[in-house]
């Protein structure tokens, strides 16, 4: 074993530094690989005795970008039939070396006949791969098809709700109306996720069906308060051309006690003033809380203008600095997976890849509040 040994080491001179692996009671630093694969594999044939390294260096390609050459390595020990490494392992490999070289037409095929013939762990593996690769590729219909056909647990719910929505968007204008909402009504069945409401509303307004739009959003509203900067601005202005506006105050006041953000006072405030009523003295308190807070530019000079009158350069001072300070200038979407940030909203998180993830920091906080007081 030793005169084994060092002659693997004489043939793999030092450019890539080592990792070391236990090969029996010896430990083996893999540095590097030169040279043709198939003459490696003619004159060290794959054993037990040698399968890691093999794997070692096989990884080892795929991480330098010789892509062919992992595929060369893994079907060589699929080949081989050794024991503890079934033909399904090596193709999920073989898989992932065309995946990562973006050859991913032949990835699917492998990936198809994994998820066949393999056991229920790499069915699982497999199935997991080919639906990244189908998200890569945005191709949501054939991905839709898949959760469908293949489905695991942890597979559905809010990514098959968002798989559902990409495929909306992507053929919206394709499809007949009544497609488009059956797709819908799939995705709303799951009963998970915001997104699905959000994009029937939005479908609802453009085919004018504003009745159905109002419901979305506040379906929308109570499930998950913490899109409500997303929802709001398009409900007021649906209220106010049904002429619903004291419907929506109703709704907004019997939400703000669980979820008292600053957006909803303000839609709170902006229906009082459209109406032409004034605050009860419980929401004017409200609205000195929040004001105190610094979060709203609207609701600081709502409460400014309540006062005795400023002159017009105190205000021309005041206002930029309010401005700054406000929950417009301040506020951006978080991932509650990995914590990444982004200004402009995104369903897919494109670090962690989690759906549905990014939302209001601000929002998010009021939730996480709340749980603490309940």
């Amino acid at each position: 074993m030793v005169t084994w040994l060092n002659l693997f080491r004489k043939l793999l001179p030092g450019r890539f530094a080592g990792r070391r692996f236990i090969l029996g009671d010896y430990h083996f630093d893999l540095t590097s690989f030169e040279g043709d694969v198939a003459d490696w594999l003619n004159k060290f044939p794959i054993s037990a005795a040698n399968v890691e390294i093999y794997l070692a260096l096989a990884e080892l390609f795929r991480r330098r970008g010789e892509f062919d050459k992992a595929v060369s390595v893994h079907e060589a020990i699929a080949e081989a039939e050794i024991a503890g490494h079934s033909s399904a392992e090596l193709s999920l490999e073989i898989a992932q070396d065309y995946y990562a070289a973006g050859v991913l037409g032949h990835a699917e095929e492998v990936l198809r006949r994994a998820l066949v013939d393999a056991d229920e762990d790499h069915s699982r593996q497999a199935f997991r791969l080919w639906l990244a690769i189908l998200e890569s590729e945005q191709d949501w219909h054939r991905a839709v098809e898949l959760v469908e056909q293949y489905g695991l647990p942890g597979s559905g719910g809010v990514r098959l709700v968002n798989l559902y929505c990409e495929y909306v968007l992507q053929v919206q204008t394709t499809l007949a109306p009544a497609l488009v909402q059956k797709v819908l009504k799939k995705a709303r069945k799951l009963g998970v996720g915001a997104r699905v409401d959000l994009l029937g509303a939005q479908i609802a307004t453009e085919e004018q069906r504003f009745t159905a739009a109002i419901r979305s959003y506040k379906r929308l509203l109570r499930n998950d308060p913490r899109r409500v900067h997303l929802a709001l601005s398009p409900l007021l202005a649906l209220v106010q051309r049904e002429g619903q506006q004291a419907s929506l105050l109703t709704f907004l006041q019997r939400l703000y006690p669980d979820h008292p953000s600053v957006r909803i006072l303000e839609a709170i405030v902006e229906l009082h003033q459209s109406s032409g009523t004034a605050l009860t003295p419980k929401w004017q308190k409200q609205l000195e809380l929040q004001v105190m807070s610094g979060d709203s530019y609207p609701l600081t000079l709502y409460w400014l203008n309540q006062q005795q009158p400023l002159s017009a350069s105190v205000m021309a001072v005041l206002s930029p600095a309010l401005q700054r300070q406000s929950l417009a200038e301040s506020d951006v979407h978080q991932c509650t997976e990995c914590g990444f940030q982004s200004e402009p909203m995104r369903w897919q998180c494109p670090q962690c890849e989690s759906w549905e993830t990014l939302c209001s920091r601000y929002e998010s906080k009021i939730v996480q509040d709340q749980k603490k007081v309940g």
